[in-house]
Formats: C-alpha cells, structure tokens, sequence
C-alpha cells in the first residue's frame, strides 16, 4: 500500500473513530448527568421518595423510547428531506407529542404516587421531553454527536442551576421540585438545537398525501420494538413496588446507577452502528452478519470490563449514590452487570436487523424474551418478595438466546460477499456531510 493510500485510510479510520466517541460520550454526559439529578434524589428524598421518582423517569424512558423510535428512527433510516416522508415525520412529532403528554399524565394517576401538581410538571415534561429528543435525533441522522452533546450539557446545566437556586432559597426537595428542574432544562436545549440547526432542517412540507402510510409499516414495529426493554424494566418496577415495596425498588435501583457507565456504553455504540449500518443499507453497500458479531464481541467485552469495575468500586460509591439513607442491593448489583453484557451482545445485531427494515422480527424476538423474563421474576417475587434483587438477571439474561436468534435471522438475508464494500471506510459520507458545518 503506497504512503498516500494509508495516510487516506488513517483519516477515514479517525473519521470513524471520532463520530463514534461522540456517539459515546453523548450518551456519557447524558446518563453522567441523569446519574448526578438520581443521586441527588436519592439523598434527599430518602427510598421511597427515591423510589417513586424511579418510577416517574421509568415511564418517561418508556414514552420516549417509543416516540424517538418512530420519529428518530426514520429520520435515520429513511430521507426526510423527501417531501412525502418530511410531511408524516411533521404529524408524527405533532401527534406523537401531545399523545405523550397525555399518557405522562394518565399513567402519574393510574400510579397515584404523587399529587396533581406532579403530574401535570410530569406531563409537561413528557412534552418537552419528546420535543427536545426529536431535536436530538436530528442531530443524530445528521451525525453532528459533538453538538449534540453540547445541547445535552445545556440541559444538564440549567437543571442543576434551577435545582441549586431553588434548594439555596430553602426550598424542600421533591419530586416536583426535581420535574420542574427538569422541564427547565428541556426547554433550553430545545432553544439551543433551534439556534444550532440550518434552516433546512426547518423546510416545511405538505401535510397531505404523505408517506405516513409507508413509513408506518416500518415504524409502528420499531416503535413497539424499542418500547420493549423499557416497558419490561417498568413492569419489573411496578412488580418489585406491589410485591416488596418502593424502598426495595431504590436499593435495586441504585445499584443499577453504580453500572450505569456500562449500559451507557452500550447504548452510546448502539446510536452509532444503527446510522453507520442504515446509511450502509441506503448507498448499496450493505453491512454482512459477521460485522455485527464483531461488534458485539467487542462491545460485551467492554461492559464487562466497566461492571466489573463498578462492582469493585461499589463499597465506596454506594453511600455517595445514596447518602448513607439505604444500602445497595449486592444481589442486583451483580444482575446489572450481567444485564449489560447480555445487552451488548444482542444490540449491534438488533441495529443490523433495523437498517434492514426487519423491526417485526426483531419485536418477536426481543418480545419473547421480556415476556418470559418478566413470568420468571413474578414466579420469583410470588414465593418470596426478597427475591426482588434478582430482577436483572430474570430481564437479561435472555439476551444470549436474542442473540442467537438475530444472528441467525441475519444470516439468512445476508448479501453475497461480493456485494459488500471492501473498504473500512463506513460512515464517510456522514463525515463528509458533518466537517462542512
């Protein structure tokens, strides 16, 4: 290979690696911030405040993982500067938010855990939320990571100011207080990602005679499909408060927030493979199996190298997490461990079968594999509530058979090796786009 060649191939591979470390720390600064806001909860609100709280963000994980799926996911996958497709994404972000706000606040009733002011800062937040994680997927499609985690520190920062002003002026820590914090710094990194944007991503399109039709056989599984962990982690927490308690949850919970770097990780990769293999898929270079076997490898690896570390590191984080006011469970603390490896060998497949437009048979997989984690723990949590801590290992340890499964799913639509680029140069064209701004 003559000098120039490698030093060609040297940039494409720092090309790479640069969009994926943004991808990364993206979601690092996300969960990192996500990990301070918990923590704080947790020492003021004590367990059962802490508790409820973990409620409340896992229903907002939910209606969000769902939303982005739909709206996020075809900006990704489909060209959304295409007149038709640009129309159903406008209905989608309209309908999509207002029916989030609703079900926010649906759901804070049917819980009943906290007043009619939290749940109206709850369904304001889900709208926000929504609206600003439409903003952050743009972003993404346009594979800009490092503004994107510019506007997700502007979120972090006006929290924790709004938090530190209101607690300076003696204001006592709650869950409201905590959901107005949060709508505050929503609403600017919604204004930032206004200012950061180009006009094009603003075009307006016709809202009639739109591709919603096309882009709903693709999106209404992916939708579902996305929804399928959080909704398994939500149910769990819900079967965890009826069995055992809201205090039990908390020690669960913070034990999942000690390996939160872990599942970080994985899904700060997973953002990344899911635009390199669709953009893959859309210039006729598809990405084979193998590839995304590789990636989970790898990926594994790493999640068990962080958990490992957070398991050690536990005796002296613990208490920082929580301020002495509940222990953490050792049980769950391991299971969160195992849960993120599982979880990094069966994402990069999922992501390949995505780009493929295969969302119906990801959802039956990944779909079979909450449902029986779920009947195992609700089987574990009937003789004995003290089993709650095995909740992690009953949701992902699945994850290998998923795994397995997707695997072979690809396998079977894999192009010829002859259809495949060559070259390791995937995502050029995305930096290309992104170095001119």
């Amino acid at each position: 290979m003559s000098p120039a060649a490698r030093g060609g191939l040297a940039k494409k591979a720092a090309r790479l690696l640069g969009s994926a470390g943004g991808a990364v720390t993206v979601q690092f600064v996300t969960a990192g911030g996500s990990l301070v806001v918990q923590a704080l909860a947790a020492r003021s609100l004590g367990a059962d405040g802490y508790g409820a709280y973990a409620l409340y963000f896992a229903v907002l994980v939910l209606i969000t993982s769902v939303q982005t799926s739909w709206v996020g996911d075809t900006l990704t996958v489909f060209d959304r500067f295409d007149p038709r497709i640009r129309g159903a994404l406008i209905l989608s972000v309209a309908g999509s938010v207002l029916a989030g706000a609703l079900v926010g606040a649906a759901v804070s009733l049917a819980m009943g855990i906290g007043g009619p002011s939290a749940t109206l800062l709850f369904a304001l937040l889900v709208a926000l939320w929504l609206l600003n994680e439409t903003g952050r997927r743009v972003f993404t499609a346009r594979m800009e990571f490092w503004r994107l985690a510019v506007g997700d520190g502007c979120y972090l920062l006006v929290t924790f100011a709004v938090l530190g002003l209101e607690l300076a002026a003696g204001t006592r820590a709650s869950v409201e207080l905590l959901l107005g914090a949060m709508c505050a710094g929503c609403m600017a990194s919604i204004v930032l990602a206004c200012v950061r944007l180009p006009a094009r991503e603003y075009e307006a399109a016709p809202l009639r005679g739109t591709a919603f039709r096309e882009i709903a056989g693709f999106a209404w599984w992916r939708s579902i499909q996305a929804g399928i962990r959080p909704g398994a982690l939500l149910l769990a927490r819900l079967m965890i408060v009826g069995f055992a308690s809201t205090a039990a949850l908390a020690s669960i919970e913070a034990g999942r927030l000690l390996l939160a770097p872990a599942l970080t990780f994985v899904n700060g990769a997973g953002w990344f493979l899911l635009g390199d293999f669709a953009k893959a898929e859309r210039e006729g270079r598809p990405m084979r199996a193998a590839k995304a076997v590789r990636a989970c490898a790898l990926m594994a690896a790493i999640a068990l190298v962080m958990s490992l570390a957070g398991i050690l590191l536990a005796g002296w984080l613990g208490p920082v997490v929580t301020g002495g006011s509940f222990e953490v469970d050792g049980v769950a603390l391991v299971g969160w461990g195992v849960y993120a490896v599982c979880f990094a060998c069966t994402l990069p497949l999922a992501s390949l079968a995505t780009a493929r437009k295969r969302s119906r048979a990801v959802f039956a997989i990944r779909g079979s594999e909450a449902l029986s984690g779920l009947v195992v723990l609700a089987v574990l949590l009937a003789a004995d509530p003290g089993n709650a801590g095995l909740a992690p290992f009953c949701l992902g340890a699945g994850g290998l058979v998923s795994a397995a499964l997707l695997w072979r799913l690809l396998r079977r639509g894999d192009p010829p090796r002859d259809a495949v680029e060559p070259q390791v140069s995937t995502g050029e064209t995305e930096f290309r786009e992104s170095s001119r701004l």
